[in-house]
Parts: structure tokens; sequence; C-alpha cells
């Protein structure tokens, strides 16, 4: 129950000391004001219960107040993650949303579009599966997480993305200071352009310490899953008797590998140390404790909605390409530094 009667927007302006206008703006984000005046102001309607009526608005504007997100499969832990911080990021803008799950599939992808775009919806934060699909239409659209083969810059689309060169790197790097010489990967490399950056990151940590990358160690699966990568490890062990290191592109791909070290008789990290990549919220309680790089959720989801509510609002950006810092997190799946 809130502490307020039903209230209407000029007596949300009254008891928060501005004008009706000053509402509207911090409303529909869209013109200047002060961070105190919208904290004041958010306060009062979250006090109250007021509902804005978007429908009107969209009638005016023939565009619904709605942000569309795409997203390539809502049960992994890291879009789930990035998709909930949109979510509450974007309904304090006053947008609602709606969820596109496609299953990694391009025809799905196209589907959605087509159907976000006959919604008239107001913008799309696009997390794509592929690296094909893009949003074609005129219409206010972020890439986040993934880059799309077609993205070039300068571009009239924004792209947000972790470091992921940087992040295959430190994984890459603590693996060697852990006294591996002999580091698999885990990767499906075709599925998207993250995977591509963070094996580059591999090559660099590797030729930087005079390591050689070598192909056979380099195993290409056909999906992201738990059982697929514990399948692959139980496949290939045999054959690499001197294996010390593993590096996983994701996090769901170091579980399966765990999982098949530990049917292996593998200790781990005294015999197999692993790393992985996201820090699912699940890492720290794998057995043991995954070492992995952080991608920075709270980070990602903020530059994706700041920079699709000024494109709505014809702002204009600081930058078409935002690159999120990642950072090592160390945990009991590799060994001391030697």
């Amino acid at each position: 129950m809130s502490k307020y009667d039903a209230l209407n927007i000029k007596q949300i302006a009254e008891l928060s000391g501005v004008s009706v206008a000053t509402v509207s703006r911090v409303i529909n984000q869209n013109g200047r004001f002060s961070s105190e005046t919208e904290a004041r102001v958010r306060r009062v309607i979250e006090e109250s219960g007021y509902v804005p009526n978007f429908v009107a608005k969209s009638l005016r504007t023939s565009k619904n107040h709605v942000i569309g997100i795409i997203v390539p499969d809502i049960l992994n832990s890291h879009f789930a993650g990035l998709v909930l911080e949109l979510e509450k990021k974007l309904f304090a803008h006053g947008y609602s949303t709606v969820i596109c799950n496609t299953n990694e599939s391009i025809e799905l992808e196209k589907k959605h579009i087509d159907t976000l775009i006959a919604q008239q919806v107001s913008g799309v934060i696009f997390i794509s599966g592929t690296k094909t699909c893009k949003v074609t239409q005129d219409i206010p659209a972020v890439y986040l997480d993934r880059r799309p083969a077609s993205y070039c810059e300068p571009s009239d689309r924004v792209l947000i993305e972790s470091d992921n060169r940087t992040g295959g790197y430190l994984a890459t790097q603590k693996l060697i200071e852990s006294g591996c010489r002999n580091i698999a990967v885990f990767c499906s490399r075709d599925m998207d352009t993250n995977q591509q950056a963070r094996f580059i990151g591999y090559q660099e940590a590797l030729a930087e310490s005079g390591l050689s990358c070598d192909e056979a160690m380099t195993f290409d699966l056909h999906e992201v899953s738990i059982l697929q990568a514990r399948d692959e490890m139980l496949r290939i062990f045999p054959s690499i008797p001197n294996l010390d290191g593993v590096l996983c592109m994701t996090d769901t791909i170091a579980l399966g590998v765990i999982t098949g070290l530990h049917e292996l008789n593998i200790t781990i990290p005294e015999q197999v140390s692993v790393t992985g990549f996201d820090d699912a919220p699940l890492a720290a309680y794998f057995q043991p404790p995954l070492t992995t790089i952080r991608q920075d959720i709270g980070a990602l989801s903020g530059a994706a909605v700041e920079s699709l509510i000024k494109m709505i609002n014809g702002e204009k950006l600081e930058s078409q390409h935002v690159v999120v810092p990642v950072s090592l997190v160390v945990r009991k799946s590799t060994r001391q530094q030697v």
C-alpha cells in the first residue's frame, strides 16, 4: 500500500516541488534536469504508485514505450544476468521490455526483429546468437556483448562489448603462471566473435611466454554445453598425457571440462588447472571453485541502456563503440603461482 492515494501528474509535480513539465521530462528522459531533481521525482512516483499513461504517448508518436531485447539463450546465466539488469534499468527510465529468445537460430532472430519492428517498439537491444543477423530498419538499436560481422567503425549503430581479447590473455597468463605448459583450449569459435577475440588473447599470452600455439590443442565444440564439453574431455584426454591446463571460453564449458576430469580421476588443480570466462553465479561453487574472467554485467547493461535512451531522444553519443574492462577472479581451479 502506498502512502498516497492514486495521483495524477500535476499532484506528482506539487509533491516533488517541480513543474509538470519537469516531471514529464524525468518520466520520458527527455530534456535537462539535475540528478537531485530526478531522484526526488522518482521517489514520489515510486511511493505513490503512479503509472504514466504511455498508451496516450504511443498514439501521439506512433511508438510504444517498449524496448525489445533479443537474447540467444535465456537459460545461459550470463545472458540471464544481462537481461535482468537491462529490464531493471529500462524500467527506471519508464520503458517496459519484450524478451525474445532465439536459441542461437538466425531464422528466429530475423522473425523476432521483424515482429518488434511491426510492433513499433522504441528500440532494440540485440545480443545476437549469429554473426550475420542485424537490425536493418531505421530503429534505434544497440548491439550488446557480441559484434555482428557487418559492424564496422564508424557506424550508425552502437556496439557495447567486454574486453574479450584481454580476458583471453589474462586467463591464459594465469595458467602459465601456475606452471602450465601444455594448455588445451575448449571453445566454439564459429559461433560468435567474443570467443574469437578471447582466442587471440590466448595466442598473445602464449607467444609472450615463448610457448607455441598448437592447433592440435584447440577443440571446437558444436555447441556451448556442459555435456558436450564433458564428452570432449573424456574423448581427448587419453591422447594428451602431458595436458596440464585447460582454457575454457565460457564457465559453462569449464563445468563440463571439470566434470570430465573428475570422471577421469584427474585432480584439479594439482594435475590439471582450469580457467573459465564470465564469472557465472555458480562459478564460486564449482568443485573446485573456478578461476575465471569476470564480465561487468552492470557496466555492460548500463552502457547499453544509456546509449539506447540517447538514440531514442535524438541526443549525441560520446562513442559508438564501448569496450568494458574485465578482471581475473582467482579461485582454486588453478595452482598457486610458481
